[in-house]
C-alpha cells in the first residue's frame, strides 16, 4: 500500500480518462535536487556574462555622475573665483573710506584669517577618491568657501564701523578734500609736487601742487565742502579760485578759462567752479590745483578718494 507519499491525478477533457501517478517522497527530493543541479548549472554557464554586463551598467551610470560631479565642481569653482574678485574690490574699497575716516587699516593677516595651515578634514569631504581629475579637491573647495564667507562677514563688520564713524565725522569728512579737481578719465597729470625745472626760467623751484593738462572747457569742482575765499584774475595763476574747507584746509585752482562762482559762495564737493584754461603764467591749457593745510601746501596725491561726489 502506498504510504506517506503523493498521488498525481491527470482528466483528459471531454472524457472520462484517468491516469494517475504515485510520488513517493524520495521522488520529490531526487526532482528537487535535479532542479537544484540544473539552475545552479545554469547560472554558472551565464554568471561571467551577467556580472559583466550588470558591471558595465553600472560604470557607465557612475562615469556619467562623475561628469555631472566634476561640472558641478567646476561651475562652483569658477562662481567662487568671481566671488573673490568682487570681495578684492570691495576691500579696496574699504581700505580708501577707513583712510579717509582715520580708521586703520584692516591687516592682512586678519583678513587671511587661517586660510593657510593644517585643518583636519572633514568626513562628509572624504570623496576625492571617485574624481577623475585628480586637480580637483572637495576639501579645498570647502576650505575657500568657508574663506570666503569669514571675508564676507569681516566686511560687514567693517562697513558697521565705517557707518559709526562717518555719522560722527560726517560734516568734517565732507569738508575734506578727497577727489580729482577734473572729472575723472578727462585729466592728465603732467606735473607732480616738488621739485622741478621751471617752464620759463628753466631753474629748479618747488611746485605747491599738481597740473592736470585738460581741453580747455573742461569742468572743473569743488574737491570737497566749503566757501569761496578768493575768485578772481590773479597774477601768474590768471583765472584762479581759492576755497576755505575749515579745519585749516584751503584748494585752490589756477589758470581757469571761466569762473562759476565768487566770494563767499558755499559750494560743495563736485559742484562746477570753473573751467580749464590757459590764463596767467602758462604754456598750455592745465588746471594747477593745491592742497593747503594751515598755510603749508600739501602733495595732493594723498587726497584722491576713489569715493563718490554725492
Amino acid at each position: 500500500m502506498f504510504k506517506n507519499g503523493y498521488k498525481i491525478i491527470f482528466i483528459k477533457e471531454g472524457k472520462f480518462d484517468l491516469k494517475q501517478f504515485n510520488i513517493s517522497p524520495l521522488h520529490l527530493t531526487l526532482m528537487a535536487g535535479g532542479i537544484s543541479l540544473l539552475t545552479a548549472s545554469l547560472f554558472f554557464i551565464f554568471s561571467e556574462e551577467f556580472v559583466q554586463w550588470t558591471g558595465s551598467r553600472e560604470i557607465e551610470k557612475h562615469r556619467a555622475n562623475n561628469e555631472i560631479l566634476v561640472k558641478n565642481i567646476e561651475e562652483s569653482e569658477e562662481r567662487i573665483r568671481q566671488l573673490m574678485l568682487e570681495i578684492e574690490e570691495i576691500k579696496k574699497q574699504d581700505d580708501v573710506l577707513r583712510k579717509l575716516v582715520k580708521l586703520p587699516p584692516i591687516h592682512e593677516d586678519i583678513r587671511k584669517m587661517g586660510y593657510g595651515g593644517i585643518e583636519k578634514k572633514s568626513g562628509k569631504n572624504d570623496f576625492n577618491y571617485l574624481l577623475p581629475n585628480e586637480d580637483m579637491d572637495l576639501d579645498l573647495l570647502h576650505k575657500k568657501i568657508n574663506h570666503a564667507h569669514r571675508l564676507i562677514k569681516l566686511e560687514n563688520l567693517s562697513y558697521s564701523e565705517l557707518t559709526e564713524a562717518v555719522e560722527e565725522k560726517k560734516d568734517d569728512l565732507l569738508a575734506f578734500p578727497a577727489i580729482f579737481p577734473v572729472k575723472k578719465g578727462r585729466e592728465k597729470l603732467s606735473s607732480n609736487f616738488g621739485y622741478r625745472r621751471d617752464p620759463f626760467s628753466q631753474k629748479y623751484k618747488h611746485h605747491d601742487g599738481h597740473d592736470f593738462s585738460a581741453s580747455i572747457g573742461a569742468s572743473v569742482v569743488s574737491t570737497a565742502n566749503g566757501r569761496v575765499k578768493k575768485s578772481k584774475y590773479w597774477g601768474s595763476f590768471g583765472n584762479y579760485i581759492e576755497v576755505d574747507h575749515g579745519n585749516g584746509y584751503v584748494t585752490v585752482y589756477g589758470h581757469l578759462s571761466s569762473r562759476a562762482v565768487k566770494k563767499g559762495d558755499k559750494v560743495f564737493r563736485g559742484q562746477k567752479i570753473g573751467e580749464v584754461g590757459n590764463t596767467g603764467r602758462s604754456t598750455a591749457p592745465h588746471l594747477h590745483y593745491e592742497i593747503q593745510y594751515k598755510n603749508k601746501a600739501l602733495d595732493p596725491v594723498d587726497f584722491y578718494f576713489d569715493i563718490p561726489v554725492h
